[in-house]
């Protein structure tokens, strides 16, 4: 079943491709259709009782000594699971669904209030945004089993058989609800992948209280998804962090079950995904490719689990990248470590502990790094508890990273950490590419963007992500209208062609850098040069008290309106003086004192803001129109 939806998105995806990839789509295509005839059942994949090893890296993880924080948390998440209760992404799953797991609970969407396709469907017909059905990120969520991390890591800590055997029934329950191929739930790698991750877990928890019918139901699960995956992988443009999972997938499939047929095929081509394809996924300087913070912290927890589980994925190449890759993430985190929201973040965890969304992820991937690789230089200064401290043996706290200006010339960006008047600042400059690949699906029209932290907190931000379901707010959260740069007229510097593909990449270069105390940094694009003649250029530069942010559209034509704009924190108050000034505060003892020089200041109260996935509320947008004929317009940034 091919809607006329999913055939505009076929054509935009080839668009996008090089021969070699479109011969490998077409092939694709082919095999998926052969294998919709196919219907097989479980009993397609039995394989009868044998080896379900708990990998011994987990069980010694969380077998040794809690902090207290970690054990408070991991009790709150396993008792919240206990009762029923399912908070994920935001969303609340029904109870009546939970105890025990019922099929509904497989296909139920917290958003629509409906179910996606199940046994009925064949996979890979079932769309990720289907009308009426919403977006499968959310059902994707629950059928990751990742709620079942906290209560397994405890009932290994524990000891406890019963808990272990509790989590082995939602396994089955999920076997139950999902023959081999049929449904949402097999249509993506990624989430097969992740889904082992979880049956890890699990099994490492059950040990000897797991029965031979249990264990033989769960081998079949590990040697259906092996095989699906190692079928599907994702190529050329999808070789992101997708591949990636897969990688982690099959190494986790061989690992449980090495004496399947296929499991030391599984295991080799892992391990070589996760050294190859992660470091792919990084620029030479350290900078994630997919131009996310979270993306890449997300990329980094796949490849440090795999090392974990399998030390020779551990290479000293492997361990040089993911050091530059953990010393560039860390250069990001302000002094509370926050990280600056650039591009996509769909909240996607391999190791999870609901209920809590995390809002410092990315700190405790970099702090698991740091333990890792036993390099202490990494450790953030905080994060919140987690079962990643234990499996990576994170350092209990850190430090910030040293003042001074980074540039990562690679990845694209410029990170100025410094004391002015008294605060403690962190100045993130965009000039970096679009994304990862010829699709750059998580990257965001933001070149030239701007964030501000002051004292640990954000204060001149992005919209956020929103949602992934397409459609006019999946557009405008990825527009240059959503972000700290310079828009003409209602226009993008990128253009896109779907929820996660781009027909019109802007081009951005750092083009000029004096660093020291009264540093300098220049770049410009060329998103408006075809369109409009145009190339927008911007310069930061250090001022008495503060910092300047000059715009300058080079070759600019009679007539062309342009507007540059900033977004602030909700957490903070903008208070226009009517004289070309604005005043940020919030309440306490926090404030800005923005001036502007070239044109007019407006005020927008109800800017589109996404505090989380799938959250949308809103903001304050300072709209700065840039006066024509003047040959630059400043925004002078100043700490009151």
């Amino acid at each position: 079943m091919t809607s006329l939806s999913s055939v505009r998105w076929y054509i935009r995806r080839l668009a996008a491709m090089r021969p070699a990839e479109v011969v490998h789509r077409v092939r694709e295509q082919i095999r998926r259709m052969a294998y919709r005839r196919h219907r097989p059942a479980w009993t397609r994949f039995e394989v009868g009782d044998g080896q379900l090893i708990a990998i011994p890296a987990l069980r010694r993880a969380f077998e040794g000594p809690w902090p207290k924080a970690v054990v408070d948390a991991a009790s709150a998440s396993a008792a919240l699971l206990a009762k029923g209760e399912l908070h994920l992404l935001g969303r609340t799953w029904p109870a009546e669904m939970m105890r025990p797991p019922t099929s509904d609970l497989w296909f139920w969407d917290p958003i629509t209030r409906t179910s996606w396709p199940g046994a009925e469907r064949y996979a890979f017909d079932s769309a990720r945004a289907e009308r009426g059905s919403g977006d499968a990120r959310y059902v994707w969520e629950i059928n990751r089993l990742q709620f079942l991390h906290p209560a397994a890591a405890l009932a290994i800590r524990s000891g406890d058989g019963e808990a272990a055997r509790a989590a082995v029934a939602v396994v089955l329950s999920w076997i139950d609800a999902n023959p081999p191929f049929r449904g949402v739930n097999w249509s993506s790698g990624i989430e097969l992948a992740l889904r082992l991750v979880s049956v890890a877990f699990v099994v490492a928890a059950a040990g000897d209280a797991m029965d031979a019918d249990a264990r033989r139901r769960l081998r079949a699960l590990i040697a259906a998804h092996g095989f699906w995956i190692f079928r599907y992988p994702s190529l050329y443009s999808s070789a992101n962090n997708h591949r990636l999972a897969e990688g982690l997938g099959l190494l986790v499939a061989g690992l449980l079950a090495p004496d399947l047929a296929q499991a030391s095929a599984w295991s080799t081509e892992g391990r070589h995904i996760l050294v190859e394809t992660g470091q792919t996924l990084f620029h030479a300087d350290g900078i994630g490719a997919e131009q996310s913070p979270t993306y890449a912290a997300f990329a980094l927890e796949m490849v440090a689990l795999g090392a974990l589980l399998d030390p020779t994925v551990l290479t000293p190449e492997t361990r040089e990248w993911l050091a530059r890759a953990g010393a560039a993430l860390k250069a990001m985190l302000d002094d509370a470590s926050n990280a600056p929201r650039i591009g996509d973040d769909d909240e996607g965890r391999v190791i999870s502990m609901p209920q809590d969304r995390e809002p410092r992820y990315v700190a405790s991937v970099v702090a698991g790094l740091s333990g890792l690789l036993g390099s202490p230089e990494l450790a953030p200064p905080a994060r919140q508890p987690h079962l990643r401290d234990l499996l990576f043996n994170s350092p209990a706290a850190g430090h910030s990273a040293p003042d001074g200006v980074y540039h990562f010339r690679a990845g694209g960006y410029t990170v100025i950490r410094e004391t002015i008047a008294g605060r403690r600042a962190m100045i993130v400059f965009d000039h970096g590419p679009l994304g990862f690949a010829s699709i750059a699906a998580h990257g965001h029209a933001d070149a030239l963007a701007v964030w501000l932290h002051v004292d640990g907190v954000p204060v001149l931000i992005d919209a956020g992500t929103g949602h992934y379901s397409g459609g006019s707010w999946r557009e405008l959260f990825r527009s240059s209208a959503a972000h700290n740069t310079v828009t003409i007229g209602d226009s993008s510097q990128s253009l896109t062609a779907g929820p996660f593909n781009w027909r019109h990449k802007a081009k951005a270069r750092l083009t000029a850098s004096s660093v020291g105390r009264d540093w300098v940094i220049t770049a410009r694009h060329d998103g408006y040069a075809r369109r409009f003649g145009v190339e927008h250029e911007r310069t930061l530069l250090r001022v008495d008290g503060g910092f300047a942010i000059e715009d300058r559209l080079i070759g600019r034509p009679p007539g062309l309106a342009a507007t540059s704009r900033l977004l602030v924190s909700p957490a903070f108050t903008a208070r226009p003086d009517g004289h070309g000034t604005v005043v940020i505060e919030d309440g306490r003892s926090a404030k800005l004192s923005l001036s502007f020089h070239g044109g007019a200041v407006s005020v927008d109260p109800c800017a589109p803001y996404s505090d989380a996935f799938g959250e949308r509320s809103a903001a304050v947008a300072l709209m700065f129109q840039l006066r024509e004929g003047e040959p630059s317009s400043t925004i002078t940034v100043r700490f009151i």
